[in-house]
């Protein structure tokens, strides 16, 4: 698995790293499946959250995998950051959060920026 427990700026941040997934649903559900195998170890309302889907596409099905981690996720998760997301995809995002409880996903352009954004307090 490509996703994992990383540190910056003393914080504790979960990243899912579905990069270089293209149209491979499979490979997706299998990051999202170990993702949320890992995220749901931990105490609720404790996982920083950080995503990477650049060079992942938005599916249908792809959409449905995210959707459904998103749901699950929930409980765990107090704050979320996606990067990759560019055009018509951020519509993708504005339909998750709408979908997946009341955490939402804050867009980022890159890493750096999303893992400041999720180490501040």
């Amino acid at each position: 698995m490509k996703s994992h427990w990383i540190v910056y700026n003393g914080k504790r941040i979960w990243y899912s790293d579905c990069t270089n997934c293209g149209l491979d649903s499979h490979a997706v559900k299998t990051e999202m499946d170990y993702a949320f195998n890992m995220i749901s170890t931990e105490p609720k309302n404790s996982v920083l959250s950080l995503t990477n889907v650049s060079d992942t596409r938005g599916t249908p099905e792809i959409f449905r995998i995210f959707k459904n981690a998103a749901s699950k996720f929930e409980p765990f998760v107090i704050k979320r950051a996606v990067v990759g997301i560019t055009g018509s995809q951020k519509t993708f995002i504005e339909l998750l959060n709408k979908m997946s409880g009341t955490k939402s996903f804050k867009l980022f352009d890159d890493l750096d920026q999303a893992k400041l954004w999720l180490s501040e307090n």
